[in-house]
């Protein structure tokens, strides 16, 4: 099904790219006491920005997000660079993102079915 719509379009886009993200932060959070583990951030907000503002529903389909090795120094002895309570809280506003994603994509296709049947 192709919907054109680009609020749906970006919807979906970023429901794609918070869930990404979160898998990334789960990872993080999963090594923290993994010694010599690197964390990986996920960035994807500056393309967002520009296909956003340049009102392409193509350049909003395309977005990608880039997972790269973080560059943070570890403050520990073994180390691993995750700072457990920074990932929590990025994890956790994440996930708040995600499910207002996600109810407001629900909310706009029960507009849909309403208009549907005449509701």
């Amino acid at each position: 099904m192709d919907f054109s719509d680009r609020g749906i379009v970006l919807l979906s886009k970023l429901l794609d790219l918070t869930a990404t993200s979160n898998k990334v932060l789960a990872n993080n959070i999963a090594n923290a006491n993994t010694p010599g583990f690197k964390k990986y951030d996920v960035s994807f907000q500056k393309e967002l920005v520009r296909a956003v503002e340049s009102k392409d529903i193509n350049k909003i389909r395309n977005i990608h997000e880039k997972i790269t090795l973080s560059r943070d120094k570890s403050s520990r002895k073994d180390g691993n660079n995750v700072d457990l309570d920074k990932e929590l809280v990025t994890f956790y506003n994440m996930s708040d993102r995600h499910n207002l994603y996600l109810e407001i994509i629900s909310k706009k296709f029960k507009g849909m079915v309403a208009a549907i049947q005449g509701k």
